[in-house]
């Protein structure tokens, strides 16, 4: 079953949930994200001593430099992880659909989107879970051969981009368990999936 812009006549919403109108759901999925990003990093920390045991020198010499222009350079490398997760979700998006996804800003989220188009179950898993496993494997990959003084930012990077999937990894919860012919409309503040027979 492909992606369509028409929903088929025996199809009917099942549930749906909105992050923008439910602000519970969303503080909640927040406050999880923070723990998931400390445990991430944690495991991605391993990962990366594991491929570059190098870097615990590093580690134990301690952070030194200017704080601020520190704090501005994590800033900057949290904020191109986030926009590349949203481009790799636009990616599938467009792969499966050929039509350009949209992208924006929610509160305490980013997304993409494609608020037209009812993807099947199978398809939609490959989409939401695509940024939190091609990014973390690439930023493994690269930390095995980048210059030492690059990890400390990769690490960064694919922490805010692990822990940015934190909503992914509940709605692909949600839907993994329906029939594979269940159709997921992505609006992108929310979710809606309709079922064969509702």
């Amino acid at each position: 079953m492909k992606p369509t812009q028409t929903l088929p006549e025996n199809y009917g919403l099942a549930w749906s949930m909105d992050l923008k109108q439910n602000m519970r759901l969303n503080i909640i999925l927040q406050v999880i994200g923070l723990g998931w990003m400390v445990l991430s990093g944690g495991l991605l920390m391993l990962g990366v001593l594991w491929l570059r045991p190098d870097y615990l020198k590093v580690l134990q010499a301690g952070i030194s430099g200017n704080l601020l222009t520190g704090l501005l350079l994590v800033v900057v490398t949290m904020t191109v992880a986030v926009i590349l997760h949203e481009m790799v979700h636009g990616l599938f998006f467009w792969l499966f659909a050929r039509h350009r996804p949209e992208f924006g800003i929610g509160p305490g989220y980013a997304y993409a989107a494609m608020p037209d188009w009812y993807y099947p179950r199978g398809l939609y898993l490959v989409v939401g879970l695509a940024p939190l496993v091609l990014l973390t494997l690439l930023g493994l990959l690269v930390s095995a051969f980048a210059p030492i003084y690059m990890l400390g930012w990769l690490l960064v990077g694919m922490v805010t981009n692990s822990g940015g999937a934190i909503g992914d990894m509940y709605i692909c919860w949600r839907i993994a368990s329906e029939k594979p012919a269940a159709l997921i409309k992505d609006t992108g503040d929310g979710f809606q999936l309709y079922r064969k027979g509702e």
